[in-house]
């Protein structure tokens, strides 16, 4: 792991050049969680779905070092609660193991919520596997787990759901 001393890091905003390199963070996060077989995109649909439209899927925030890599990255997109109004979803945030601890994850977390409460959304979510350690860093800034304390449960209907339920 590098030192924090040894790290200049520049947290931006991902242009399309850059999904290349953020498609291959997001291998690394699939690895990470044990969950590489269900990535079936590829960086040129990162580049179509966040550049190549009037309203882009989602925005991406990366963390680059001085020789233009980038070693993290936060993608987020724009929702709407019924109750409260705009939100923000922040689908990944990610860093690369050997640059972790050194307040990486949180200047991309903190950029996020940032860009949250500036465009007066009312609150920002996310999930989090069970196991993942960043549970206490998520905490730690007061984020509130609402499988505990609401008991909400999250559902998913899939692609070959859908088809189903349409053929």
């Amino acid at each position: 792991m590098l030192k924090c001393s040894e790290i200049n890091v520049t947290i931006r905003k991902a242009k399309k050049e850059d999904m290349v390199q953020v498609f291959k963070l997001i291998r690394a996060l699939a690895e990470f969680e044990r969950l590489e077989d269900q990535v079936k995109i590829d960086a040129s649909v990162l580049e179509k779905d966040g550049f190549d439209s009037e309203n882009p899927a989602f925005t991406c925030l990366v963390a680059e070092l001085s020789d233009g890599h980038i070693m993290g990255y936060a993608l987020y997109y724009y929702s709407y609660s019924t109750w409260l109004g705009r939100s923000i979803f922040l689908e990944d945030l990610y860093v690369q193991a050997a640059y972790r601890g050194n307040g990486i994850g949180k200047q991309l977390f903190m950029a996020v919520a940032k860009i949250a409460h500036e465009t007066q959304s009312k609150r920002m979510d996310f999930h989090c596997l069970c196991w993942n350690p960043a549970i206490r860093f998520y905490k730690s800034l007061g984020a509130i787990n609402l499988t505990s304390t609401e008991k909400w449960q999250m559902f998913r209907i899939d692609k070959d759901c859908l088809d189903k339920l349409f053929s």
